[in-house]
């Protein structure tokens, strides 16, 4: 049988043995909202947990709408003019009205950049800021809050907080550390500094299990108690379906909103998987621009294959490994036991530790100690491979007929999607 899996703006196609295949990845059918612009307008006029935007808004004069950046694809083009639009009615013109990207560590966007993501009508009308998490002179430090038994420092961007309205906008799929993204995420770690950011990382790194898909968790709970301390005052974020179509509007309180949105995502990104497979094909689509963000779809694979299996992972990774984040590959080098327990000893506020990376490096020792991975990837060195604990290969033929050397007749799953799958094996697996 004859398949195929996205990398990057092309496919990688490979031939499987019809009876060696027990799953193909493939998500619920689920239709997209006839007219996205009128389902808009809906939810801000009837929200979820909040008064209508309308209200909120009236005698606002320093409205931020946080946005988020190239790594994430919400379909700001078309939100934006419609939110803009809506408060412009209601009587807050463009001069109240500022955009502030959310990028957490990541790197800034170039001007193209944000001319893709906003398009050129919203930037000729209004400002523009980039958060940037390495200018510690752009923040304000709120003390801390806790999750459960852990503390999270707070140092958030100072626009955000100077603001009398501040709007997120997002889009919400399964996610590594937060159980799905969108809500709070937008602030945190969207707009807030490194200490932040590790604290909020490092109470999911201490889980048992990576928590993809698990709506209340001890980091989404974090992130949640920064973002009332914030004042988060209204979230708008999209549910799309596997084509990229928005199935799904969620307006209102960052909470209540989310947590309607999070179910209906559960159901559009679901893939129910009959048994572990021995080898697994994964795109890293839609997360390819680096390894940071292309490990998710790793962490999908992780809950689709079984222990002692391979992972075949197609990963672009254009911009290598990370950006902004220099102990990544210390970090990456260290077997899981090890990465906890230093991870244990260190303050989220030890900015040379870079606690973050030793969230993401955590995960992907979990994935290597479960499974051997081959990988096909042009943005990564053969320093960065090893270091990951991969096997390279020229095409995802050539990785799949060595892990048939490997394991013959190994029976072969495949997640065309991985950077947004939500693999599910019972219900214990979500």
């Amino acid at each position: 049988m004859m398949q195929s899996i996205p990398y990057g703006a092309s496919e990688q196609t490979f031939e499987i043995p019809g009876e060696n295949l027990i799953f193909q990845g493939k998500m619920p059918l689920v239709p997209p909202l006839r007219n996205l612009e009128e389902a808009v307008l809906e939810k801000l006029d009837s929200p979820i947990g909040t008064p209508p935007l309308s209200v909120l808004a009236e005698g606002r004069k320093n409205i931020v709408l946080l946005i988020e950046d190239n790594t994430r694809n919400t379909p700001l083009k078309i939100l934006l003019p419609v939110l803009v639009d809506y408060l412009g009615r209601h009587g807050s013109p463009d001069s109240a009205i500022r955009f502030l990207t959310a990028p957490g560590t990541h790197r800034l966007m170039t001007k193209k950049e944000i001319l893709e993501k906003i398009g050129p009508e919203m930037a000729r009308r209004f400002q523009v800021f980039q958060h940037d998490a390495t200018r510690t002179e752009d923040l304000v430090d709120l003390g801390s809050v806790m999750a459960g038994s852990y503390r999270i420092p707070v140092q958030v961007n100072r626009m955000a907080l100077e603001a009398d309205l501040l709007i997120g906008l997002g889009d919400i799929v399964p996610h590594c550390d937060a159980g799905y993204s969108g809500g709070a995420k937008i602030v945190q770690p969207g707009i807030c500094g490194f200490a932040t950011t590790a604290a909020t990382h490092v109470a999911a790194a201490l889980l048992a299990e990576i928590p993809l898909g698990m709506m209340e968790n001890p980091c989404r709970h974090g992130m949640e108690e920064v973002s009332r301390k914030v004042g988060l005052d209204f979230i708008l974020n999209t549910v799309r379906n596997e084509q990229g179509q928005v199935v799904g509007i969620f307006a209102g309180d960052f909470v209540k909103a989310h947590r309607e949105g999070a179910a209906l995502a559960r159901t559009t990104y679901r893939v129910d998987i009959p048994r572990p497979a021995d080898i697994v094909v994964v795109s890293s689509s839609p997360c390819d621009i680096d390894y940071w963000q292309a490990g998710k779809g790793l962490i999908s694979a992780y809950f689709a294959v079984r222990k002692g299996g391979i992972l075949i992972f197609a990963a672009p990774c254009w911009e290598g490994l990370a950006h902004n984040h220099p102990r990544f590959r210390d970090w990456l080098a260290l077997p899981l036991k090890e990465i906890l327990k230093r991870a244990k000893a260190c303050s989220p506020e030890d900015r040379e530790a870079d606690l973050v990376s030793a969230d993401i490096a955590a995960c992907n020792s979990r994935v290597r100690e479960k499974a051997d991975v081959f990988i096909l990837t042009e943005g990564l060195s053969g320093e960065d491979i090893r270091t990951l604990g991969f096997e390279r290969f020229d095409s995802v033929q050539a990785a799949l007929d060595e892990a048939f050397a490997r394991i013959p007749g190994g029976t072969v799953g495949i997640l065309p999607r991985g950077g947004v799958a939500l693999p599910v094996l019972g219900e214990t697996h979500a």
